[in-house]
């Protein structure tokens, strides 16, 4: 049996989020955009109804002052627009004709991307590698957050 050390497993598997990060740091930095911005844009792509800035933060685990931020940026090169409540939060956001255009000449080439790439793999294997990343991602939520309490506490 091999003898895997955890700090090792957890060295390789940052090693490699940093890697796929760095994939698409590449993908926004060639469309001329942060890479929150790039994910807001990927996110709008499926929106069937406007997003709010506090839904969008929330779901792709971004601070609420990066989303303002980028969707500042996204409004002034008129991507998107933000229509609704005078809160932030609350307001409604859309993809501009332009945006439509952008996200389809930047996004939808790393979707159908990520989709051919997934197709390689078979069924089992998604749904392998699917379990155990949730598993590591639930463990780790909940071996850290009671570290950082611990903390707290002392």
């Amino acid at each position: 049996m091999i003898d895997i050390k955890p700090s090792e497993s957890i060295a390789a598997c940052n090693l490699l989020l940093q890697e796929s990060n760095a994939i698409y740091h590449a993908a926004a930095t060639k469309a001329g955009v942060s890479d929150c911005a790039f994910q807001i844009l990927y996110m709008l792509q499926d929106a069937a109804v406007p997003c709010q800035q506090s839904e969008i933060a929330e779901s792709a685990s971004l601070p609420p002052q990066s989303v303002n931020s980028a969707l500042k940026k996204l409004e002034q090169k008129g991507l998107v627009t933000l229509s609704g409540t005078s809160r932030r939060a609350g307001k409604k956001i859309t993809l501009t004709e332009s945006g439509e255009a952008f996200v389809e000449k930047h996004i939808t080439p790393v979707r159908r991307a990520e989709n051919e790439v997934v197709s390689s793999f078979s069924e089992e294997e998604i749904e392998t590698f699917m379990r155990l990343f949730e598993t590591l991602v639930k463990r780790l939520n909940r071996g850290i957050g009671e570290a950082i309490q611990e903390g707290e506490a002392t």
